[in-house]
């Protein structure tokens, strides 16, 4: 018999509660996410601005068709702000990756995912995402010219999360004392376009899944991470997608983000551990857990990777995409065979 999984707990109104956070796993959205309220020092006040800079934050967006994968990120670690767009065609094994470097007061993340926008602009490179959550729907734009060996590439989706019968996975998780991380993450429905080297590329949405990824977090100096989402659909034309994380959160048999969706139905999976070659990413990945509820083979296809040496910053960044393999099973949910799943790791190091 399995040992029982964390709570899911009801709904919370805000992050943070008089400046302590609403820790816990939840299944519904979070309207105030209020992380600059918090007393990150215990009972020694900081102001706000100073605790703004500590706050890394995110929203990110992975987009899969059955020939392609999009990333769409726009990260703020307060250092440095980055946007980016990388798509793989699996067709022909291509990466097009796009990064603009910018300075963290040019790029704002939102409070809120009601009515809010998170956007980038500059001279050829354009990536918005607008969060419309209380109309269920996340809509994201890019238009880039081209760069050097890239071609020019634009693209036009959204993504559909709708309340109550959709089930996000929302959670607070402790990092260290006084300090923690929010996430909101939902494996969605999508529909869209995307236009590159000329051609255009349906999403219809009875066969495109994206991965919804809205962070905040007070992390320590160096932020580590390792990471995996899927998806796919199954026989019963339901989407299925998971994820799975092993990461600086404390006391992860109480506090994780792991979880499995099928059909919108979230269910709760427990800690996990990847294992897999730093010196050669390309060779297969395993990640489960102690219970056997998570048993996965991940081979890598192709890998992108991004490292930065800076007077202030240090990145190491390895982003295999590729197919899942193996089992799944929630606790109380069925077991799912995965054949094929196709998504993407990540290894990730960031000291700022």
């Amino acid at each position: 018999m399995s040992q029982p999984l964390r709570p899911l707990l009801d709904a919370t109104s805000e992050v943070v509660t008089d400046g302590s956070f609403n820790l816990g796993t939840y299944g519904h959205d979070i309207p105030q996410v209020n992380p600059l309220d918090a007393r990150i020092a215990g009972r020694f006040p900081l102001p706000r601005a100073f605790k703004s800079l500590r706050l890394k934050e995110w929203e990110h967006f992975a987009l899969a068709s059955e020939d392609h994968y999009i990333s769409l990120a726009l990260f703020n670690a307060k250092t440095l702000a980055l946007a980016q767009v990388c798509i793989y065609s699996r067709r022909d094994g291509a990466i097009y990756f796009y990064e603009r470097k910018a300075a963290p007061w040019k790029m704002r993340i939102p409070q809120s995912l009601d009515d809010s926008q998170a956007c980038y602009r500059s001279s050829g490179f354009f990536l918005s995402i607008k969060n419309q959550l209380a109309n269920g729907r996340f809509e994201l734009e890019f238009d880039i010219a081209p760069q050097r060996t890239l071609p020019a590439v634009s693209g036009h989706f959204i993504g559909y999360e709708q309340a109550p019968t959709d089930q996000p996975i929302v959670v607070v998780l402790p990092l260290k004392k006084h300090k923690a991380m929010y996430s909101h993450k939902y494996v969605c429905p999508v529909e869209g376009s995307l236009s590159l080297n000329d051609r255009q590329v349906e999403f219809p949405r009875r066969s495109s899944y994206g991965l919804i990824d809205i962070h905040k977090g007070y992390y320590p100096w160096v932020m580590k991470w390792h990471w995996a989402t899927g998806g796919f659909f199954d026989g019963q034309d339901r989407l299925v997608g998971f994820n799975l994380t092993d990461n600086q959160v404390e006391d992860q048999d109480r506090y994780n983000e792991n979880c499995l969706w099928i059909d919108g139905k979230l269910f709760l999976l427990p800690p996990v551990r990847f294992h897999f070659d730093p010196h050669d990413p390309l060779q297969p990945w395993t990640i489960a857990d102690r219970q056997g509820m998570v048993e996965l083979t991940f081979t890598p296809e192709v890998i992108r990777t991004v490292d930065i040496n800076a007077l202030v910053i240090r990145s190491r960044y390895r982003g295999p995409f590729g197919a899942f393999h193996g089992r799944l099973r929630s606790g109380d949910g069925p077991e799912l065979a995965i054949e094929k799943a196709f998504g993407m790791c990540e290894d990730f190091y960031l000291r700022t």
